[in-house]
């Protein structure tokens, strides 16, 4: 499970929700549009709920890890239609910092300096 902080708010849903939801933000960032995306979420009292959120260019969102993982929650649409929706900026891989499948292998001139 993951919280997403998004304004005031802290949205408690799965691993991949959050982070197809922190993806499309970032594909919405590089322009001026924005999306309402409707979040599958767990209410405080543990049962299902959905929480909506306007995600734009200036949008802020911050994805952790909760506390709480037995309640993984199963939104393969959900997650399919977000990353759907974030290709059509022109992105054809997930967009996120830590993404390495634009290296090919043995590909060491895109490789970090090793530290010493």
């Amino acid at each position: 499970m993951k919280t997403i902080r998004y304004d005031s708010s802290v949205i408690l849903t799965s691993d991949d929700v959050a982070d197809a939801v922190i993806e499309y933000a970032a594909a919405l960032s590089g322009g001026d549009r924005a999306d309402t995306v409707a979040v599958p979420a767990v209410a405080e009292d543990g049962t299902m709920t959905t929480t909506k959120i306007l995600i734009g260019p200036s949008s802020e969102v911050v994805v952790e890890d909760a506390e709480e993982d037995e309640l993984e929650l199963e939104n393969d649409e959900f997650v399919a239609r977000l990353r759907a929706a974030a290709r059509t900026f022109g992105h054809d891989t997930v967009i996120h910092a830590d993404t390495r499948s634009d290296l090919t292998e043995g590909d060491d001139e895109n490789e970090p300096a090793a530290a010493g």
